[in-house]
């Protein structure tokens, strides 16, 4: 990982990274394509692949909802929680996203 535009924190000697909105989008999106959750495919835990700081914050809210209102995401609420899927319609712009940001932090973190 690239530290030199990185911001980050230290907390009880754990060096925690602060994620903007496009690093927290490509975590979602990385994981819903390798897992291919296109359309009637659902899953509930996007959000385990983050760091446990994020999972309940507001930037990591309002990236969800980002990525819904893009359409990049459908929810679809069943047995009182919400799964998510990514939208058939929308592939081109979606794979277009994961080759530029998402294969990438793949090749990385190798």
């Amino acid at each position: 990982m690239n530290l030199q535009n990185k911001k980050f924190y230290i907390v009880n000697y754990y060096l925690i990274f602060m994620f903007d909105a496009l690093e927290i989008k490509a975590r979602i999106i990385r994981k819903l394509v390798q897992w291919k959750k296109w359309g009637g495919a659902h899953t509930e835990n996007i959000l385990k692949g983050l760091p446990s700081h994020l999972r309940g914050e507001k930037i990591t809210k309002n990236a969800v909802k980002e990525l819904i209102r893009e359409r990049w995401l459908i929810p679809a609420k069943k047995t009182g929680e919400i799964y998510y899927s990514l939208n058939p319609r929308k592939v081109g712009e979606i794979l277009q996203f994961y080759e530029k940001y998402c294969k990438r932090d793949t090749q990385n973190e190798l």
